[in-house]
């Protein structure tokens, strides 16, 4: 995998996810209040919030958003030649910029 870029809910925060980062659902309790967050896990001892989501089930689909930015690449099928003058060319697939927005809500 290459690298994803996920800018923060609060837009204060672009953060590089690369191989050793984790991205995982988190449930905090504050001043009695259940937070659900979806926290980036960039080494042992460094945690960020990437957002704050009204249910547990929202930051799972927010994470299954960001899988599918994950596996996004460019694909070109080729072609066979069959015009006069041009070449076959093989298929391919190209890594493309991917950025992903955490959702306000």
């Amino acid at each position: 995998m290459s690298e994803v870029y996920i800018r923060s809910q609060d837009k204060e925060g672009l953060y590089t996810i690369k191989e050793s980062c984790g991205i995982r659902y988190k449930e905090f309790t504050n001043a009695g209040m259940k937070e659900n967050r979806i926290m980036l896990n960039m080494d042992a001892t460094s945690m960020y919030t990437l957002g704050i989501y009204e249910s547990k089930e929202r930051c799972i689909e927010i994470i299954d958003e960001i899988q599918s930015v994950c596996g996004r690449y460019l694909y070109a099928p080729g072609n066979t030649g069959l015009l006069i003058g041009s070449e076959a060319t093989p298929p391919m697939a190209a890594v493309i910029p991917r950025l992903y927005q955490m959702p306000e809500k």
